[in-house]
């Protein structure tokens, strides 16, 4: 009896301990990339570190895929999100004549998502999710990264600029719409895909002086009133509210706000939504007394591949090269090795 214990004991902590770690360590977020793919080395500058650090290419999109997309996602989303990740990277590379990260002299890309992309390590990763969440999903990640080694997104044989966001909403938008430079692949398309995922809708509240503050605006206007005392006119001075503090002057096909009026300036909807915080430039607003409300609907710049969109199609059985090709209209899916003997090929 006291032999079964034990060897019921032993056999447990074999499968519950001892099994699941090897896999972790066997997986530990690795890929063997492709022949094509060996040899590119990415100079990456760490913002939370403060420094700059040199990785293979692979390694690098995998380090991407895990902080830019949920790891519960579709394989093809994931796919998709590696290949986008990867041209990104590429077009910059100074090895491939990309021009490199200009906030960082030195680098390629940096890790902040507001300038090239997010990144983060294996051992961030590990440190974020439990002990069986990491297993699952480092492998799912690392898969997705292996199976699409050395692929970017290219338009007339040139690596694209493959921006991408969170959720359009709808409907992404021209790139002219948002940067005033039209780019042909980066095309308004429909992501009715998306009809089952969150809106990502969000009410935020600013007061008139909240307004004036972040903008550098008057949102109030002086007013000069007479009245009559004693006999005599007698002129009151005040600053009331202005009658139409704010007004949309231009709006996309898809909704999104090009530019708008807020006191005494004019903003494009891109500034806007990046000096108030808002999570996308397709809003609406309401002046309710002293309180301003922006009801925003999606989430991100509206432009290139919505990573939501690319969930919902990978659900609905569409290939990553589907994603891509949808949302970044009249490319394809090639090899970035090819492309290297030519330093002016990125441009």
């Amino acid at each position: 009896m006291d032999r079964a214990v034990v060897f019921s004991v032993a056999f447990c902590i074999l499968v519950v301990v001892v099994v699941p770690s090897v896999l972790v360590r066997g997986c530990d977020f690795t890929v063997q990339p492709r022949e094509e793919a060996q040899g590119s080395n990415v100079r990456v500058f760490v913002v939370a570190t403060g420094k700059m650090s040199e990785m293979p290419l692979e390694e690098y999109v995998r380090g991407v895929v895990a902080a830019e997309m949920p790891a519960s996602f579709g394989t093809e989303a994931l796919k998709a999100q590696a290949v986008a990740a990867r041209t990104f990277v590429v077009r910059r590379m100074r090895q491939f004549g990309g021009p490199g990260c200009a906030a960082h002299p030195g680098a390629d890309v940096c890790t902040d998502h507001l300038h090239c992309q997010a990144w983060i390590s294996g051992d961030e990763l590990r440190r974020r999710l439990s002990y069986l969440e990491y297993y699952a999903y480092a492998r799912k990640i690392a898969s997705a990264v292996e199976s699409t080694a050395g692929k970017i997104v290219t338009y007339q044989g040139k690596p694209i600029e493959a921006y991408y966001h969170s959720a359009s909403g709808g409907s992404t938008d021209n790139s002219e719409d948002v940067w005033s430079t039209a780019v042909p692949y980066l095309r308004a398309v429909s992501t009715r895909f998306e009809a089952s995922e969150p809106s990502f809708q969000q009410r935020v509240e600013f007061t008139i002086d909240d307004l004036e503050r972040k903008l550098g605006v008057k949102l109030r206007q002086r007013k000069v009133s007479t009245y009559k005392v004693a006999g005599k006119d007698v002129q009151v001075v005040a600053e009331e509210k202005m009658d139409r503090p704010i007004e949309v002057l231009g709006a996309s096909q898809a909704g999104r706000v090009k530019e708008v009026r807020i006191g005494d300036k004019v903003f494009s909807g891109y500034s806007l939504r990046e000096l108030l915080g808002l999570r996308s430039t397709k809003l609406t607003y309401q002046v309710a007394g002293d309180k301003v409300y922006f009801v925003t609907t999606g989430y991100g710049h509206g432009i290139g591949m919505s990573q939501y969109g690319a969930e919902a199609m990978a659900r609905a059985g569409k290939t990553y090269v589907d994603i891509l090709k949808h949302y970044y209209t009249g490319t394809e899916v090639a090899t970035y090795a090819r492309l290297a003997p030519a330093r002016s090929a990125l441009h």
